[in-house]
C-alpha cells in the first residue's frame, strides 16, 4: 500500500496530461482568441494579435485605374480617342500636301515630293511599311521636306498604334519617340506614349505625355478623364478633380469621365456622392467591372456589407480573373466566420495571381480556422517568401504544432521571437517545447522530454519576468512544472495564473495535478471539485476528482463521481474502476495506467 501510493503521488500529474491525451478533445482552432486555451495536454498558445483578428482590404494595393487588373478596358476607350485624333490629324496633312505641291522647284525636290506623294498612297492605302519607306527616301532627297517628316511622322505613329494594339505592347514606344522627333506637335503620339507607360504603372511619365497632348490640343476632352485617373494613381487627388473640371466643361461624358468623377469623391470620403458618381458609370456600363468594384468598396464604408458583396459579385461576372474583387470577398467572408467561402475566394486569387503573398497568407489563416493545417503550413511556406513578419511566422508556428512537427514549430517561433521578442513569443516557444517534450515521453525517449522541458520552463520564466500578467505563460510554466516533477513550483505558477484568470478550468485542473503530486489531497480535491462545478462536463476533471477522493480514503464520494463519468465517458470510467479496485496503477515511467501484477508470495524458511 505504501508502494502503491507513493507511486501514485509521483505521477498522478502525467495521467491525464500524457496517458489519456488521444482522447482530449482539443479547442477548434476558430475558437480561440489571445491567451485562450488549446488543450494539448495542458498549455495555450497566445497569437500575437488574436487568433480572429479581422483582415484588412487590400483594394489600396492595387491600382485605382485598374488596367493590369481590370484587363483592357480602359486601354480600348483610350485608342478610340487617339484613334479620333490621328483622323483629325491626317486631315489637316492633307489639307498641307496640296499646299506643299506648288513649292517643288527643282529635279531633287520634285523626287522628293514623288516620294512623298507615294508615300501620302501607300499611307492612305494602310500600307504604313511601304509609307515609312518611301517618306525616308524622300527625306534623303530634301532633308527639309516638311510635308515628308511630317508626314513620316504620322506614319510612325501608324505603326505605333498598330504594334501597341489594345494591350498597349512597349514595343511600339521607339516608333512614338522617332515620330516625336521628327514632330513635336504629334498629339496622338503622345497621347499613345501616356497610354503605354500607363499600362506599365509608370505613371509619372504616363502622366507628362498625357499632359503634352492636351497641350497641343486642349480640345481633347476625354483625354483629360484619362490623364486624371493617372493622376488618381499618382495619389494626386487635387490635380484629378481639376482634370474632372476640365473634361466636365469640355462636354465630356463617357464612362471614364464618370468612374474618375466616382474616384475623386472616393478618395474625398464622400461616400454617398461616390457611390451615385459609379451608379451612373453602370448606366453606360454595367458590366464595368472597375466601377462596380469601387461601388462594393464605398457600400462597405457605408456598413452596407451585403450590397457590397453583391457589387463585388458583380465585378466577377465581367472578368472571373479580376482578383482584387476575389480578394475583397476573401477579406469580408473571413471577418465575417464565414472560413470556407473565404478561402475559395483566395484560392480564386491565386489561381490567377500566384504571387500574391498576402492572398496565400490570408488564405493561410482562413485554413487554420478550418484545421486544415497541413494545407495553412504550405500556405505560410509560399507567403513567407515575401512577407516576413513575426505574426505569420507565429501563426505558422502554432499551425506546424498541430500537425505535430515539433521542432519546425520551436524553429518558426523562435523566428518570431527573433523579430520581436516579447513575452507572448517567449510563452509561445515554452509551449512548443512542452508539447514536444509530451511528444517525446509518449515515444519513450524520455532524456528527449526532460530536455525539451527544461528548455521550455527556462523561456516560460522569462515570459512572466517580461510580463507578469500573461496568463498564459503562467498557465504553460505550471504545466512544464508538473511535466518536469517539479510540484511546488508548478502550484505557486499556477495559483497566479488562477487569480490573473478566474474560473480558468485548464488552469485549475492543472493546479489540481499540482496538489495532487505534492500529496496535498485535501486541496486537490477541493480544487478539482471546482473544475467540476464549472464544467460539469469535464471527463478529465471527474476522473481526477475520483481519483483524488480514492486516495484519500472516501470510496463512498469516489464512486458517486465515478457513475457521472461513466454517463459522459464510459471508457475513462472503466479506467478509473481498475485504480478504484486497485486492478491497476498509474506507472511513473511510462505515464500511462497499467494492470496491476500480481507478485508471487515468498517462501518463507
Amino acid at each position: 500500500m505504501v508502494f502503491r501510493s507513493s507511486l501514485l503521488r509521483s505521477s498522478i500529474v502525467f495521467l491525464v496530461v500524457f496517458s489519456l491525451m488521444p482522447q482530449t478533445a482539443a479547442v477548434r482552432a476558430q475558437d480561440l482568441v489571445a491567451t485562450e486555451s488549446l488543450t494539448g495536454g495542458g498549455s495555450a498558445f497566445v497569437f500575437r494579435n488574436g487568433s480572429k483578428k479581422p483582415q484588412a482590404s487590400f483594394g489600396s494595393a492595387y491600382a485605382f485605374l485598374g488596367e493590369a487588373a481590370g484587363g483592357g478596358a480602359k486601354a480600348k476607350r483610350t485608342n478610340a480617342q487617339i484613334a479620333a485624333a490621328a483622323k483629325k490629324r491626317r486631315a489637316a496633312l492633307i489639307a498641307a500636301r496640296k499646299r506643299a505641291a506648288i513649292a517643288a522647284a527643282n529635279k531633287k525636290i520634285a523626287l522628293s515630293n514623288t516620294l512623298t506623294a507615294k508615300a501620302e498612297a501607300n499611307l492612305d492605302n494602310g500600307e504604313t511599311d511601304l509609307a515609312i519607306t518611301n517618306y525616308r527616301a524622300a527625306l534623303v532627297q530634301n532633308p527639309r521636306n516638311k510635308r515628308a517628316s511630317d508626314g513620316l511622322s504620322d506614319a510612325l505613329t501608324e505603326k505605333g498604334i498598330a504594334v501597341a494594339g489594345d494591350t498597349n505592347n512597349d514595343a511600339a514606344i521607339v516608333y512614338f519617340d522617332e515620330a516625336i522627333k521628327l514632330d513635336n506637335k504629334n498629339d496622338v503620339a503622345y497621347a499613345k506614349l501616356g497610354a503605354i507607360y500607363d499600362g506599365k504603372k509608370q505613371t509619372d511619365k504616363a502622366i507628362a505625355n498625357y499632359e503634352k497632348a492636351l497641350a497641343i490640343d486642349p480640345s481633347l476632352a476625354d483625354l483629360n478623364a484619362t490623364l486624371g485617373l493617372a493622376y488618381i494613381d499618382a495619389g494626386q487627388i487635387d490635380k484629378a478633380d481639376q482634370c474632372l473640371s476640365k473634361a466636365e466643361a469640355g462636354g465630356s461624358d463617357t464612362s471614364d469621365t464618370r468612374y474618375l468623377k466616382g474616384l475623386v469623391l472616393y478618395k474625398q470620403n464622400k461616400n454617398p456622392e461616390a457611390l451615385a458618381a459609379f451608379d451612373r458609370v453602370l448606366e453606360l456600363d454595367s458590366r464595368n467591372l472597375m466601377a462596380n468594384y469601387y461601388r462594393g468598396q464605398t457600400l462597405v464604408r457605408m456598413g452596407r456589407n451585403d450590397a457590397a458583396v453583391a457589387a463585388y459579385k458583380r465585378s466577377l461576372e465581367a472578368d472571373p480573373k479580376f482578383t482584387p474583387a476575389s480578394f475583397e470577398l476573401g477579406v469580408w467572408y473571413y471577418n465575417a466566420g464565414d472560413y470556407n467561402n473565404s478561402a475559395t475566394s483566395y484560392e480564386n486569387v491565386i489561381r490567377y495571381e500566384p504571387s500574391n503573398a498576402q492572398a496565400h497568407a490570408n488564405l493561410a489563416s482562413c485554413y487554420r480556422q478550418l484545421g486544415r493545417y497541413a494545407d495553412a503550413n504550405a500556405e505560410y511556406k509560399i507567403a513567407s517568401e515575401t512577407i516576413k513578419t513575426p505574426e505569420l511566422y507565429s501563426e505558422w508556428g502554432f499551425c506546424l504544432g498541430k500537425t505535430n512537427e515539433w521542432d519546425k514549430s520551436v524553429a518558426r517561433l523562435n523566428t518570431a521571437r527573433e523579430m520581436s521578442p516579447t513575452a507572448v513569443d517567449d510563452s509561445n516557444l515554452g509551449w512548443a517545447y512542452y508539447n514536444s517534450g509530451v511528444t517525446k515521453r509518449e515515444a519513450k525517449d524520455e532524456a528527449g522530454a526532460k530536455a525539451d522541458l527544461e528548455l521550455g520552463r527556462a523561456f516560460l520564466q522569462r515570459a512572466v519576468e517580461k510580463d507578469p500578467k500573461l496568463d498564459a505563460a503562467y498557465l504553460n510554466l505550471g504545466s512544464t512544472n508538473n511535466g518536469l516533477g517539479d510540484y511546488q513550483a508548478a502550484v505557486t505558477a499556477l495559483n497566479v495564473a488562477v487569480s490573473l484568470r478566474q474560473n480558468w478550468v485548464i488552469a485549475i485542473n492543472q493546479l489540481g495535478l499540482g496538489y495532487r503530486g505534492l500529496n496535498d489531497l485535501a486541496n486537490a480535491v477541493a480544487t478539482f471539485k471546482r473544475v467540476v462545478d464549472l464544467d460539469g462536463s469535464n471527463s478529465f476533471g471527474l476522473f481526477n476528482l475520483g481519483e483524488a477522493y480514492n486516495a484519500s480514503g472516501n470510496k463512498k464520494e469516489a464512486k458517486k463521481i465515478n457513475d457521472k463519468l461513466r454517463k459522459l465517458n464510459p471508457g475513462l470510467a472503466s479506467k478509473l474502476d481498475n485504480v478504484l479496485s486497485g486492478k491497476a496503477v498509474v506507472d511513473a515511467a511510462k505515464q500511462k495506467i497499467e494492470n496491476k501484477i500480481p507478485k508471487v508470495p515468498k517462501i518463507p524458511f
